[in-house]
């Protein structure tokens, strides 16, 4: 009896002192039980649960040493007054929040990878330049004999040229053909100038290392001397052509190249490429009923392509050469042209960038049906499409060797040209002008670029019958823009034409059409021949890498 009595006087005076600590301490108690229970060294003491009139300031100071001691566990504690601060409590003092010496406020920094989002953040172009894989020359002496037809007292001059150059690339050499073209002048006996023209085929080949099929070549052949003597009393003309032919081998690659403080270059900057394929069906009716097909031989030919925003549209012919065995066992041939039409999806392509396209015959499904009279097949083609677009750049120097269009200077100039049509009909109204520049040529003098060229007009106007009708125009044009620095020989131009303004005026009985067109022309040029450069160039790892 006595023991029970002692129990629940026990239980009795835990809960009024519980009771006590939650009505004079609030959440301070709650909180000081659960961290003591748990551990919690993340507890945080907040004075805002209580008010000044409860609690004063040094009561306050001296549970903050308190807890201080019991969370520390004699431990150095490292101050960090500002923190304190924010938070309303002084130095001496940390709560959970405790920074041992050992530890610090401060994150490692994070280091990013070399991926492609880095690129663009960069000075990295990826450009399509012409590498330089090799370069050599080799000289041969070219001896002929020409039979005169009038014996000759004097050789007055020959003109030599070079004509008809082919060449071959093979691994490691070029084979370099062609024919030197002569024209002989003499004097005769009889004091008379004659002329005489002779042909000789020279063939060479020139060793350049790295060099394989398919590659960029570029063949400069000189004629460097002619050595002359008459012989048999000037009846036979007696030559040696001293011929020098110096062969430089490129390949066109994609680089990662680096801008800098090089020379302000004209390049292509690799907007994209892509890769897909189609189906292209047909059937054919065979000339003469088949038992077999013998051979397919298919390529695609007479591409035309079409650059649109985010697309690339290609169109062109399936040519093929059918070989097939007829029912007296004889073998024939069929041609056949299927005109096709397809797209490639590439981002970040707009119109007037320029396209490479390459297509690719990957399998040819044929079946003959009808008892061999018609041919049914199925053309898997695939077309790898690579978009560029023409930028102006620094390129950095580096020890990559390329070759350059280094730009010389460039302007812009406009004009307006006004023209007068007679119209075949009478018109109350024009339409539509369509207008375009066609024909460009220019011609390079001292420090200016000659320009011209014909506007194409194409003009939709309304008759008096209400009818619409289209009449043509072309007219020519001539203009000159000051370029210092440009010289003849040296100086390569590009010409980009822009019609801003079109205004058309009818005369008042309709029967005359006068056109104001004003037009932009910019005109770029270029040192000629290409520099060769030694350009920086980067390696960049696959994205995410």
């Amino acid at each position: 009896m006595f023991g029970m009595f002692l129990l629940t006087g026990m239980v009795l005076g835990f809960m009024m002192s519980t009771y006590y600590l939650l009505m004079n301490y609030g959440e301070l108690s709650i909180e000081s039980l659960y961290t003591l229970l748990t551990g919690n060294r993340n507890f945080e003491f907040e004075t805002n649960h209580l008010s000044k009139g409860d609690i004063d300031e040094k009561e306050v100071e001296s549970w903050e040493e308190d807890y201080l001691d019991l969370f520390s566990n004699g431990e150095p504690v490292k101050e960090n007054k500002t923190d304190l601060m924010e938070k309303g409590i002084d130095e001496t003092s940390t709560r959970g929040g405790l920074l041992k010496e050992e530890q610090s406020l401060e994150r490692p920094e994070k280091k990013r990878g070399d991926n492609m989002t880095d690129l663009f953040q960069t000075n990295i172009e990826l450009l399509k330049l012409p590498v330089l894989i090799g370069e050599n020359d080799v000289q041969r002496m070219l001896v002929s004999d020409l039979e005169l037809d009038f014996t000759a007292q004097k050789v007055r001059n020959i003109d030599a040229s070079i004509r008809d150059l082919t060449y071959e690339v093979i691994a490691d050499k070029v084979i370099v053909q062609g024919v030197v073209h002569k024209q002989v002048f003499y004097v005769t006996e009889d004091n008379i100038v004659q002329h005489q023209a002779e042909d000789v085929p020279f063939s060479l080949f020139v060793d350049i290392p790295g060099v394989q099929p398919g590659m960029d070549v570029d063949i400069d052949p000189i004629i460097e001397d002619i050595k002359v003597k008459l012989l048999e009393g000037g009846a036979v003309l007696h030559q040696k052509v001293i011929l020098k032919v110096n062969v430089l081998v490129e390949e066109v690659q994609q680089l990662f190249v680096e801008t800098g403080e090089g020379a302000l270059s004209v390049v292509d900057r690799v907007i994209g490429e892509n890769e897909n394929q189609t189906m292209i069906e047909s059937a054919i009716e065979l000339d003469i009923p088949a038992i077999k097909i013998t051979d397919i031989v298919a390529k695609l030919q007479d591409l035309e392509t079409e650059v649109i925003k985010n697309k690339v549209i290609i169109q062109g012919i399936l040519h093929k050469q059918i070989f097939f065995i007829g029912e007296d066992n004889v073998e024939y041939h069929q041609a056949e042209d299927v005109p096709f039409s397809h797209f490639v999806d590439l981002p970040g392509a707009e119109p007037g960038m320029d396209v490479q396209v390459h297509p690719n015959i990957e399998h040819i499904k044929r079946e003959l049906i009808n008892e061999g009279t018609t041919l049914s097949q199925e053309v898997v083609a695939s077309f790898f499409v690579k978009v560029t677009e023409e930028v102006q750049l620094n390129v950095a120097s580096g020890n990559k060797l390329v070759r350059l269009r280094e730009v010389l200077g460039e302007n812009t100039k406009q004009i307006l040209n006004e023209s007068t049509l007679a119209l075949d009909v009478p018109a109350i109204k024009v339409k539509d002008i369509d207008v375009s520049v066609v024909n460009i040529e220019t011609q390079v003098i001292t420090n200016k670029i000659i320009i011209q060229g014909i506007i194409h007009k194409q003009i939709y106007f309304i008759g008096e019958d209400n009818v619409e009708y289209h009449q043509a125009e072309d007219v020519s044009f001539s203009t000159f823009i000051d370029l210092p620095g440009a010289a003849p020989n040296m100086t390569g131009v590009t010409v980009k034409p822009k019609i801003e303004f079109v205004k058309p005026i009818l005369n008042p009985t309709g029967e005359e059409l006068t056109q104001k067109v004003v037009m932009e022309l910019f005109v770029k040029a270029f040192r000629e021949p290409p520099a060769h450069r030694q350009i920086a160039v980067v390696s960049v790892p696959p994205y995410g890498v």
